[in-house]
């Protein structure tokens, strides 16, 4: 273990139960246990005072950075970060998220950590990070440049393409999977090292695959734009009277029932489904299913739900965005492709055959690729 200290950069809300938190979560757990209590934290989505009271809930041993300059950054992340959704993807007076107001790293910040590493590519021009050159590692959270052209919605961040091109040529970059490496190649002609996505309670999850799963499909999901358009699907009634048909249920659950259109929630329910909501455990979840169904469209970013759903040992029927051919290869029959759009009924009947023909299949496939992926990452973020 080094006694040189690191830094962690987080531009997101610490307290969200999202996707992208659950894979900064990873993150902070491979730090720890490469570097022990040595790890300091800079929050720019929480302010110090409740990034402190999230890293005394999860118990890790993390120093939350306070003072002038941490508060600065703090305020200035979120003013940008409002003020860019608020003028971009809603009243659309700006093409790209932009970066009027910058708080640099301080040069005695920037000099003295061994490793700085941050999430997400929008904090590199906001911080000045590239004045860290290749000390500086950005975990990118998605591929953001020309994103409204390429996703065809205004709902995510679009950095400037020349923006993020300066991320990928001054610091050690690594995607969060083979279709956002294979894009960022597309697009810059640079192909970044792939950090496969490990939940944080990967061992428990595990233990469930060797276990019976009922005659039941599921959903979970957070707020976004995104699973208020797979629920939509969802709601189909030629998909919900397929499965019914088969005497196979939909389950429902996440933040998504509580913010999706009520009307889509009647619909879910009038069609036999079962509406969980928020959850407490993703054990107990994953226990009602026997498959998952995530019929998303084109995006970006890793597919948490996927990955989970994998290593629980049940079947995950998607499109291709939402099971890379790295999860293809690691986790062989546990995955059903759809075509995108979707057609309720085939996926309906894509949904009964998977069901039907499921077979646990123990836990080899998760353990390799839990394995895998850990040294992988402990092998990117080493100083």
């Amino acid at each position: 273990m080094t006694s040189s200290r690191i830094l962690f950069i987080s531009p997101l809300d610490l307290r969200s139960r999202n996707g992208m938190n659950q894979h900064q979560h990873q993150l902070l757990l491979m730090l720890v246990s490469l570097y022990g209590d040595s790890v300091d934290l800079l929050s720019l989505g929480a302010s110090p005072a409740t990034a402190r009271k999230w890293v005394k809930d999860t118990g890790l041993p993390l120093n939350v950075l306070d003072g002038v300059y941490a508060r600065a950054a703090h305020v200035n992340a979120t003013l940008w970060y409002g003020g860019g959704a608020v003028l971009c993807n809603k009243l659309r007076w700006i093409d790209r998220f932009r970066f009027p107001i910058r708080t640099p790293l301080p040069r005695a910040w920037m000099d003295g950590y061994a490793l700085i590493v941050s999430y997400y590519a929008w904090g590199h021009p906001l911080l000045g990070l590239e004045r860290g050159g290749r000390k500086v590692i950005m975990d990118l959270g998605d591929v953001m440049a020309d994103r409204h052209e390429r996703i065809g919605t205004r709902r995510w961040i679009s950095m400037a393409a020349t923006d993020e091109q300066r991320v990928l040529e001054t610091s050690r970059c690594v995607a969060v999977s083979e279709e956002d490496a294979g894009e960022f190649e597309r697009l810059y002609g640079v192909r970044p090292p792939v950090m496969q996505f490990v939940p944080p309670d990967s061992e428990r999850l595990m233990e469930l695959a060797s276990e019976e799963r009922p005659q039941r499909i599921g959903f979970m999901g957070a707020p976004s734009y995104g699973n208020e358009e797979i629920m939509r699907v969802l709601a189909q009634p030629k998909f919900l009277e397929t499965i019914a048909a088969a005497g196979i249920e939909l389950a429902v659950a996440g933040g998504i029932c509580e913010t999706v259109d009520p009307g889509v929630l009647s619909a879910l329910r009038e069609g036999g489904a079962r509406i969980l909501g928020r959850i407490g455990s993703t054990l107990d979840y994953y226990r009602q299913i026997a498959a998952t169904v995530n019929p998303i469209g084109p995006s970006t970013g890793v597919k948490i739900k996927s990955v989970e759903t994998l290593i629980t040992g049940r079947s995950l029927i998607t499109t291709q965005w939402g099971a890379d051919p790295g999860l293809c290869a690691a986790f062989p029959g546990q995955i059903r492709y759809i075509e995108w759009p979707i057609d309720p009924v085939a996926l309906g009947r894509v949904a009964v055959e998977t069901v039907r023909s499921a077979v646990p299949p123990g836990d080899a496939a998760a353990r390799a690729y839990v394995d895998r992926a850990t040294q992988t990452l402990r092998e990117l973020h080493s100083v």
